[in-house]
């Protein structure tokens, strides 16, 4: 049997598309992204998808961004929801907590691992995804913590995204003046002031 050049382009093609997909699921397999959080969902929301909208638009361009705002309006799902849009670009992304990057520095103490090695792990990444920034004691071994891995994703032009419970005011206080300095540089604010979505 003769197949035409178009029938083998497409089943090239098809193969290629096949090899993106696994890519792109093997990559949000070691992403860390919550059970609860892994479907993707649509809202009707105009504010969530002008926000979802923006984040996938500057994806790859190195942005700083926050999204803060009260619990319960999606802050967490546009976040993985970024993770995905990554992985399908086959790019290397990383969701997790704040307090679970310092429990992980704080483990290498007892560890083989060093805190330099857990910090390279956070730096390697193509996107990172920092929730919960607020669930911090605010001292200054933390603060200067996540500021040097901020920093380094900075200098390294990779895509950061941090999430607070907060209010703009009160995340920019406690974020400190040289991540916010980048944040308005790169990337800037996205408030969710809309209705949690776990009152319906």
């Amino acid at each position: 049997m003769t197949y035409s050049q178009e029938e083998i382009n497409a089943h090239y093609q098809r193969i290629e598309q096949e090899d993106k997909r696994r890519e792109a699921e093997q990559i949000l397999a070691n992403a860390g992204i919550p059970l609860r959080n892994r479907e993707a969902i649509v809202s009707e929301n105009p504010k969530w998808n002008k926000i979802e909208e923006r984040l996938n638009a500057r994806l790859g361009s190195g942005f700083i961004v926050a999204i803060v705002g009260p619990r319960g309006t999606g802050k967490t799902q546009l976040g993985c929801g970024l993770c995905r849009s990554a992985a399908q670009a086959g790019r290397k992304c990383l969701y997790a907590s704040a307090m679970g990057f310092f429990l992980d520095i704080k483990e290498s103490f007892n560890d083989k691992t060093s805190e330099k090695e857990v910090i390279e792990r956070y730096v390697k990444p193509a996107v990172l995804v920092l929730d919960e920034t607020q669930e911090r004691g605010q001292t200054p071994w933390e603060d200067r913590l996540l500021t040097h891995l901020i920093d380094r994703r900075y200098g390294a032009k990779k895509d950061t995204l941090l999430l607070s419970n907060q209010t703009e005011a009160e995340f920019l206080l406690s974020i400190g003046e040289s991540i916010a300095s980048r944040l308005r540089e790169t990337g800037g604010i996205a408030v969710a002031d809309w209705e949690s979505f776990r009152k319906r």
